[in-house]
């Protein structure tokens, strides 16, 4: 499961607060929620009938309904929903009685980083279920319409299971002279061969079990005796889910040579020359199955131009496409016969490499990224200096599928630091807990010197309106710059902000920081405000309201061109503080904003105790919105109930033009998103170009 796709979770909790801890769990660790706290025995009835869940988190007993009774309801709904139970204590043998009760496992009191891992496996185990239970469906879809396919055919065609006919279709019956397959079932295949050509059949045969596809012509007969003059054709299949050899036969005529050229065409990628996709992935998908016979193991390389989009913006598609052309060519030059390079998308290509040795593996593929680095593309009369970076993946015996090795590969550039990379997929196990908690002590390092060595830097991106107001909005977003001046977004460092306790003395940089910005780009005469985010700490502290009254009167900025923003998570654990900052804001005249709302049990009674202006909905409500109706109708509600209360409503998180429509139509007031602007190190955005 995506960790952007919002976790469906049911939780069995009497207590509210740990309910929202749980949720507040998951969210730190990358998976946003939509969750429900079940009531009694009625609820979780109704829930379970109503829809598909996630997850499952349960207490032993909560609210008269014990896990015991929650798992036979689970099954009696027949739903496919991971139960882990929360033990009540630190006794091992808790996590024996709950898998013997038939939870999928068990996490012992306040043992928070276990219970991440188990759910993430599950989570992982969940999808790869649905996957499969999806995969089943469209197989036997597929197997449906190839049967008919089969039976439409004009080639005359076959599956041969140990010399013996298992199926024949209607044209290779007739072929024959037979009326029926029941006729030819009986006969076997070396019998349609005449006797002259019998031994060189054999050969063939023996030939085709060292390869996957192999032709040879030769003399069939007639169930009358007269002579075929025909092509035999190889190749392994499977019918009715058993391993057979697939046999199409045709005869000699002048336009074999014409289809064989067309066969080539469609295998041939036009812009390259190289293989193209289709051809790949049937490649691909032998090399997977002699991996699990234990035959032989490969690597595919996934290999992408470093910001190619750049490339086709200066020099337009024709121009693009002769310097993929230059890279097939060159990357072809550092390749061997046994090397399959094929072009896999718009800008991708894929190598398929014939061993399992990484080390290997890892040197053709630098040998690659370095040619690549070191060549000149000149084109048009201009001249272009390219990087690659490249993913590689093992095809192994545990290996499922080729969309899996694909899937792999491209992981692992998604795990690459920087472009001009050559990255190995590999899972994460335990072990690297070590070299995390190595990485965490070198964050810490960066976080504490921070302000005196100046390694904080701001961002600003855009929020803009979808019904064409002409608020210039920005949100103030904070980065840290390591020695590498790699940035970090705060998620990967915040925590040790907390610990070290510099919460309030990070906000007040930002605060001060922000606004001398802001005052110096309003004098220029633009109406800009920017949302800038808190903290918990800043929340609960008696002396920020007039000491930020003080910073924006000497900064001579209006007390509204700034809206202090912070997370729904820390208004729920510090609600009483929550509240009684957003009421001394608005006695200020300050603005305030809700940011990620949306993801905790009862999000809308959250509200019911904050004075606040704006809501901002958590991204995970922008993903899939265009192509979900549940999630569109989801949306809707939200965003009608939240203006229903007077609030204005923002969503973050807008990456695609194609959700656009759906946003508008669900009234939302503002967007964000990479798509509009990515961050930007001025306050510099024409807001007036944008017509929506």
């Amino acid at each position: 499961m995506s960790d952007q796709t919002p976790v469906r979770l049911l939780i069995l909790d009497n207590s509210q607060n740990r309910a929202e801890e749980l949720i507040e769990l998951l969210r730190n660790s990358g998976r946003a929620t939509r969750a429900h706290q079940i009531e009694s025995h009625e609820s979780l009835q109704s829930l379970l009938k109503a829809r598909s869940w996630d997850l499952f988190l349960s207490r032993p007993e909560a609210n008269d309904v014990t896990a015991e009774q929650a798992i036979a309801l689970v099954k009696e709904f027949e739903r496919d929903i991971p139960f882990i139970l929360l033990a009540d204590d630190n006794n091992v043998e808790s996590i024996t009685a709950g898998l013997r009760m038939g939870a999928n496992d068990v996490a012992l009191e306040d043992d928070e980083e276990r219970l991440i891992l188990i759910i993430n496996r599950e989570l992982e185990n969940l999808e790869t279920r649905r996957c499969r239970r999806q995969a089943d469906i469209e197989r036997k879809e597929i197997e449906r319409r190839c049967q008919l396919l089969l039976e439409s055919s004009k080639a005359a065609i076959s599956y041969v299971h140990e010399g013996m006919h298992i199926f024949a279709n209607t044209v290779y019956c007739e072929l024959f002279g037979f009326e029926e397959f029941d006729d030819l079932e009986i006969v076997p295949i070396v019998d349609l061969i005449a006797p002259d050509d019998q031994n060189s059949f054999k050969k063939f045969l023996k030939s085709f079990s060292d390869n996957e596809d192999t032709s040879e012509e030769f003399k069939f007969v007639h169930s009358d005796g007269s002579p075929i003059p025909a092509q035999m054709n190889l190749s392994r299949a499977q019918y009715d889910g058993e391993p057979c050899t697939q046999v199409i036969i045709r005869p000699n005529d002048d336009d074999q040579k014409f289809e064989a050229r067309l066969k080539e065409l469609s295998y041939q990628d036009q812009i390259t020359g190289l293989p193209n996709r289709r051809r790949f992935i049937e490649l691909l998908d032998l090399a997977v199955e002699r991996a699990a016979n234990g035959n032989e193991s490969s690597i595919v390389f996934y290999i992408v131009p470093d910001e190619f989009e750049d490339i086709v913006t200066q020099s337009g598609l024709a121009d693009a496409d002769l310097i993929l052309g230059d890279i097939a060519n060159l990357m072809n030059s550092c390749l061997n016969e046994s090397h399959l390079l094929a072009k896999f998308g718009d800008d991708a290509f894929t190598l398929l490499y014939p061993n399992g040795h990484k080390e290997e593996a890892a040197k053709l593929a630098k040998v690659i990224r370095d040619s690549v680095e070191s060549h000149l593309f000149e084109v048009a009369g201009k001249t272009y200096q390219l990087t690659v970076s490249i993913g590689l993946a093992l095809v192994t015996e545990s290996s499922t599928n080729s969309e899996q090795i694909i899937s792999r590969s491209r992981r692992a550039l998604a795990d690459a630091p920087v472009g001009n990379s050559v990255v190995f997929y590999h899972a994460k196990k335990a072990v690297e807990a070590t070299a995390k908690d190595a990485a965490k002590d070198e964050l810490r390092e960066l976080v504490t010197s921070a302000f005196d060595k100046g390694r904080l830097k701001l961002l600003f991106q855009p929020i803009i309106s979808l019904h064409g107001d002409d608020d210039e909005q920005f949100e103030v977003l904070l980065r840290l710059v390591d020695d590498d001046n790699n940035e970090l977004g705060p998620r990967k460092f915040i925590d040790i902000v907390h610990e070290e306790d510099l919460s309030i003395k990070l906000d007040r940089w930002v605060i001060l920081q922000s606004i001398k910005l802001l005052a110096a780009h309003r004098s220029a005469g633009n109406q800009t405000r920017l949302f800038i985010n808190i903290t918990h700490k800043t929340i609960a502290d008696d002396t920020f309201l007039p000491w930020v009254n003080v910073a924006l009167k000497a900064a001579r900025l209006p007390i509204d061109a700034v809206i202090f923003q912070f997370h729904e998570s820390d208004a729920i654990t510090y609600m009483k503080q929550a509240s009684i900052f957003t009421q001394g804001l608005k006695e200020l005249h300050c603005k305030a904003s809700i940011n990620h709302f949306g993801c905790s049990l009862n999000p809308f009674n959250t509200l019911k105790h904050l004075t606040v202006d704006y809501v901002k909905l958590d991204d995970s409500y922008a993903q899939n919105v265009d192509s979900n109706t549940d999630k569109s109708k989801e949306l809707m509600d939200t965003v009608k109930s939240l203006q229903a209360k007077g609030v204005l409503t923002a969503i973050s998180g807008v990456e695609s033009p194609m959700i656009l429509s759906t946003l508008w139509e669900a009234g939302v007031n503002y967007i964000q998103g990479n798509y509009l602007s990515e961050p930007l190190e001025t306050m510099d955005y024409d807001f007036a170009s944008e017509d929506m």
